[in-house]
């Protein structure tokens, strides 16, 4: 009787167990299938990423490689081509860009260039103050007083270019005529001493030809 009853038993469990497997294996089937297309389509991303690098890499030596053969207009076009990418070699090329725009004497188009990476909000801050230093030490003999002012009053005091960008602005007031804001700019230059002691040393020496520091 006891045999029986335990036989009764374990076909009431395994007709429970088959119900159940007929029920919810739809659903298992499908999460081990969604696991394994996430595991499969994470190599594949991991894949394409490399080859997308690999293809950026490559593009950006033979974009060197026109510059070194001295063919800057064509290496300012290649870059210019991986600019609108969001790897790190898009950076470098517009970067590049102007730099190759500034040697095939286009300085214009440079400063265009400097412009774009500038305004660019999606760029970390110490790019875009180094691209409107750059715009501006290049469209030094272009650019007129307010655009000099434009460009590098936009570098705040806690960016790594301020203090280059404060002597430049000197040297911009000076050439517009404004004696007195050289001066100015100089004198808080030669009297901070967190700016590099070669750069104070050129701001106090152009500060005595001026005539002293401001008072």
């Amino acid at each position: 009787m006891a045999n029986f009853i335990e036989e009764v038993d374990e076909e009431v469990r395994r007709d429970r167990l088959e119900k159940a497997w007929k029920r919810w294996s739809p659903y298992a089937i499908g999460l081990v299938v969604l696991l394994l297309a996430g595991v499969a389509g994470h190599q594949v991303w991991k894949n394409w990423q490399t080859e997308k690098a690999a293809a950026a890499g490559a593009a950006f030596t033979a974009a060197l490689n026109q510059a070194q053969a001295g063919k800057p207009a064509d290496a300012a076009q290649a870059f210019a081509s991986m600019a609108t990418g969001k790897d790190g070699y898009a950076l470098l090329a517009r970067f590049q860009q102007g730099a190759m725009l500034i040697e095939a004497k286009d300085v214009p188009a440079a400063i265009a260039a400097y412009d774009a990476i500038a305004a660019d909000s999606g760029i970390a801050q110490r790019f875009r103050d180094l691209a409107n230093y750059l715009a501006a030490f290049h469209g030094f003999d272009t650019l007129d007083a307010d655009g000099m002012r434009r460009h590098l009053a936009a570098i705040g005091a806690d960016s790594p270019w301020y203090a280059n960008a404060r002597e430049l602005l000197a040297l911009a007031e000076l050439k517009a005529g404004n004696r007195d804001g050289a001066r100015q700019q100089l004198t808080a230059l030669a009297d901070d001493p967190l700016v590099p002691a070669g750069l104070r040393g050129r701001a106090a020496e152009l500060l005595a030809a001026l005539g002293g520091p401001v008072q």
